[in-house]
């Protein structure tokens, strides 16, 4: 199964194009989840959403749909994973309100956060419900030397959580005003795009240039094909300095994917939405 979508769904932007014009502010969610498959929510890592909140998340969304929640930066930026079991729990507690739709939690490691601090990944992993499945983002770089990243490897195994792909090519490759501005929120970390688990997520930052993200979704529509021939689900998030132009990133991946293998239309297709510029065409 490949799920596909973006940071978020409550992008009013997006009303006109993506979503209907006339879309409410409280239709959002709905009409994001008749046209895209998952969501990584990106507001968790801020504030923690109450169980009413999560709840209605849930009744908004097929059990088809699935959410991918960051931990909150309170847990792994502030306290870098130390004494939080409290916190930890409330996160857990409410996010499993979402039931069949919670996908993958994503636990995102400040750049602050290297390989010195492994026993204190190695603790707070050990700790969290197995049941669950953890995708584990590092941006230190010293991560990806091959030494520290084997260890890192190896922990992860351990406890059954995946390591994030993270692709910001794209975006360091552009030099549009966009781009640029857009280098100074992400990292230029090397990429890992592996799968080690049942299940893969990638977090694809593209350019704002349409044609300029085309070698780079051929490159992991190449590799999601193969991750799903071996039976793996994946999770790809498409990110965009022009936010305007991430659901179509979204669904220009999925079709490439859906060219190499066997996959359902994508809901999207049901409401014959064109992506929100006709020159993204060339993403396809």
């Amino acid at each position: 199964m490949l799920y596909v979508g973006c940071a978020v769904w409550g992008y009013e932007g997006w009303i006109g194009t993506f979503y209907p014009r006339g879309t409410s502010k409280q239709a959002l969610l709905r009409a994001y989840a008749e046209r895209l498959t998952a969501v990584e929510v990106n507001s968790t890592f801020y504030a923690l959403p109450s169980l009413q909140i999560v709840q209605r998340w849930a009744q908004q969304t097929p059990e088809s749909f699935r959410f991918c929640p960051k931990f909150p930066r309170a847990i792994t930026h502030a306290a870098h994973l130390r004494a939080v079991a409290a916190q930890t729990e409330a996160f857990l507690s409410a996010l499993r309100a979402l039931g069949k739709r919670l996908g993958p939690l994503m636990l995102q490691l400040p750049p602050s956060f290297g390989p010195s601090a492994l026993p204190s990944l190695a603790e707070y992993l050990s700790a969290l419900p197995r049941d669950l499945q953890i995708a584990v983002e590092v941006r230190h770089r010293a991560w990806f030397a091959p030494e520290h990243s084997a260890q890192l490897d190896a922990l992860l195994a351990e406890h059954g959580a995946a390591r994030v792909a993270f692709d910001s090519r794209p975006i360091y490759a552009s030099t549009t005003p966009e781009a640029l501005l857009g280098q100074e929120k992400k990292p230029e970390v090397p990429l890992y795009a592996e799968a080690t688990q049942p299940f893969a997520l990638v977090r694809y930052i593209g350019s704002p240039i349409p044609d300029e993200n085309a070698p780079y979704l051929a490159f992991w529509a190449a590799r999601i094909s193969v991750w799903l021939s071996e039976r793996r689900t994946v999770y790809f998030f498409a990110h965009c300095p022009r936010e305007e132009n991430s659901p179509s990133l979204a669904r220009a991946l999925y079709e490439r994917v859906k060219a190499l293998c066997a996959l359902l239309p994508l809901p999207w297709t049901a409401h014959d939405q064109p992506p929100a510029d006709c020159s993204q065409r060339a993403l396809f």
